[in-house]
């Protein structure tokens, strides 16, 4: 998995250098040193960053807090208010950028694992966010395999919306692929289980090791041991029984 990529925007060096050395450790990544309202906007154009730490007090006419409002408004990006600041004005006019968080920056500690903890859960949220955000998946309508060499630069991809996945399996037949299967049709992704489980919304669950279904697709249950969903039946794997029916049980009685 990439590592998520921190841009420190702070006008003092020894706190940069200290916060991007405890995040280094942590495993993530950090951009080049960053102290002023336009150095940091050239640096988010140049590459887009997981999450910004922000110091209100920058060089140049423009502080953290009409940074913080640019990230809010037009970039969507997470990120955190670290300063020194805390007069009431000031926190207030940050509060309206909408910050995941306004932590006390206290010369000469700064309090990181607190900091960590904080960055985590903002980037969960976004996580989340983004996830849900999403209504579908582009797959290829053909296994590539399938078809002529000449067609292969001509492959199709199709958009698979979430509500019309069935379910979704591996083929030993098909090296490396997935099979996408809908009311209408079976696609295909160069992808494994366990990393499209990980994009998908929460009533898709793993039931077996080579099968994951959508729960909102159910038509009938035998059982705790398999689900019918139009002709298929699909068994439950003793190892995902536990997991499967509580997910189950958040969207039907039983």
């Amino acid at each position: 998995m990439p590592k998520h990529n921190i841009l420190i925007v702070e006008d003092e060096w020894i706190i940069y250098d200290e916060l991007a050395s405890f995040l280094h450790g942590k495993g993530f990544e950090t951009a080049p040193y960053i102290k002023s309202y336009e150095e940091a906007l050239a640096q988010i154009k140049l590459k887009l960053p997981d999450m910004v730490l922000l110091d209100i007090n920058l060089q140049g006419e423009k502080d953290g807090i009409d940074l913080g409002e640019k990230l809010y408004k037009e970039f969507k990006i997470p990120f955190i208010y670290l300063s020194a600041y805390s007069d009431e004005v000031i926190v207030n006019r940050a509060r309206r950028t909408n910050p995941d968080t306004f932590l006390i920056k206290t010369k000469p500690n700064i309090d990181k694992e607190q900091l960590l903890i904080t960055i985590k859960m903002a980037l969960s949220k976004q996580n989340a966010e983004l996830t849900v955000s999403k209504e579908g998946i582009f797959a290829y309508t053909d296994y590539y395999r399938d078809t002529t060499e000449a067609a292969h630069d001509e492959l199709k991809k199709i958009l698979l919306r979430f509500d019309d996945i069935l379910w979704i399996t591996t083929d030993n037949t098909k090296r490396n692929y997935i099979s996408i299967h809908t009311n209408d049709s079976i696609s295909y992704l160069r992808n494994s289980l366990s990393k499209i489980k990980e994009i998908l919304p929460f009533q898709f669950v793993r039931i077996n090791n080579s099968e994951i279904i959508n729960l909102k697709k159910v038509e009938g249950k035998i059982n705790h041991s398999s689900f019918k969903i139009k002709d298929k039946k699909l068994n439950i794997n003793t190892n995902y029984s536990e997991e499967v029916h509580r997910m189950l049980h958040r969207l039907y009685y039983e």
